[in-house]
């Protein structure tokens, strides 16, 4: 299944605060966590934490 994430990214990895929004698709399976797996791939691609990565919404 593909899903689309609106996201906000609310800090860069230096802690600076940014306000940068997006929105990506994802290919997830149905046991899957959407938003967790969203929150850290989206934290990893753009070096931030975790908590810098805000999902606004997600459409099917």
């Amino acid at each position: 299944m593909t899903v689309k994430i609106h996201y906000r990214i609310t800090q860069d990895r230096a802690g600076i605060p940014q306000d940068f929004a997006g929105a990506r698709h994802f290919v997830v399976t149905a046991d899957e966590a959407v938003e967790e797996t969203a929150r850290n791939q989206l934290a990893t691609d753009y070096q931030v934490p975790k908590s810098a990565v805000v999902i606004s919404r997600i459409e099917n």
